[in-house]
């Protein structure tokens, strides 16, 4: 992807939206950043959208990026085993 912003710069947009409780803002940054890229700058990317859609409440979606990210690099994102686990039992048997 040709990126006309800088990653850094990015990072700390998506950080001060995250510290001033605007999830969505910050993850609209993290998907931007994301887009084209199929490791997700090695599962850094997809934590930071877990991190998010966790504040949200949003649990479903929360476990698929924990596990996004634990598949891109499971040592580096070793915490997002416990994260992930810490969700609990997320399932749809509600929904059927």
């Amino acid at each position: 992807m040709n990126m006309k912003y800088d990653f850094n710069d990015l990072e700390r947009a998506a950080t001060r939206h995250i510290e001033a409780g605007r999830y969505r803002d910050a993850l609209a940054i993290y998907f931007y950043m994301s887009d084209g890229d199929p490791s997700l700058d090695g599962g850094y990317l997809a934590k930071r959208i877990a991190e998010c859609y966790t504040a949200l409440g949003e649990l479903h979606a929360a476990k698929y990026w924990y596990g996004r990210a634990i598949e891109e690099n499971p040592v580096v994102n070793a915490d997002c085993i416990e994260a992930r686990k810490n969700l609990g039992n997320v399932s749809i048997d509600e929904l059927l």
